[in-house]
């Protein structure tokens, strides 16, 4: 059995959680939270919450503690249903958690997730960012893909390149790199091992896929192999 129930290419990872914890960690896409019969723990830099459901900004460093089940719902960045939940929330300037947020129940149905991935993933961008994303996914294995070059191909500066890149897609050009490496080996690993898997989607090596993993999801690949919730 491979990652493919995570459903990255859809634009989301599902899980289902129990007596679990992890250490601090964030993530690039939005987190959302819920325990429909009990309670969880989330700790930041600056608070401890004791909650039923939460959104959790993405790259906001935080752990997480639960003893019932809990859904968990990770959201890929420049998905519609990314872009839905931000605006939704006002997420754009939050620097902390959104506490116990209205409806968000409705988010972990199979209809809401079906309905916002048959609206389509792709948010129109500055077309430099654009030819900026076609060469990453062209270049994704290879060692060539460098900021100086992405600068060549959108006739930006390098430091204007990270500032628009951030801005048009939420994440900077690594993160965005990085996560694209995480779908590939996900989507190989339908029929791959997970060593084989993080070589064909560019990481050095399997743990490096597991470190990158484990930042963005706060569990192993071979925890999530367990654990991941059908949609």
């Amino acid at each position: 059995m491979g990652l493919q129930n995570l459903n990255l290419s859809k634009g989301y990872a599902f899980f289902l959680k129990s007596n679990f914890h992890t250490k601090f960690h964030q993530h690039y896409g939005i987190e959302l939270i819920f325990c429909p019969n009990g309670f969880f723990e989330i700790e930041t830099e600056k608070r401890y919450y004791r909650l039923k459901a939460v959104i959790i900004p993405s790259n906001l460093l935080h752990r997480f503690r639960c003893f019932k089940t809990c859904k968990i719902l990770y959201v890929s960045p420049l998905s519609y249903l990314e872009r839905y939940i931000a605006e939704k929330y006002d997420l754009t300037f939050s620097l902390g958690v959104v506490e116990d947020p209205p409806e968000i129940h409705c988010f972990f149905t199979e209809d809401s997730l079906m309905l916002f991935t048959k609206n389509g993933s792709d948010v129109i961008l500055d077309e430099r960012i654009d030819l900026c994303r076609n060469e990453i996914h062209n270049n994704l294995t290879t060692s060539s893909l460098l900021i100086e070059k992405l600068g060549e191909i959108s006739c930006l500066s390098e430091s204007r390149l990270a500032h628009l890149f951030k801005k048009e897609i939420g994440i900077s050009i690594r993160q965005y790199i990085l996560w694209n490496k995480i779908r590939r080996a996900v989507a190989y690993s339908t029929k791959e091992s997970l060593t084989r898997s993080a070589h064909l989607a560019g990481f050095s090596d399997s743990a490096h896929f597991s470190r990158v993993f484990a930042k963005m999801f706060g569990s192993t690949p071979s925890f999530a192999l367990k654990h991941t919730g059908e949609k």
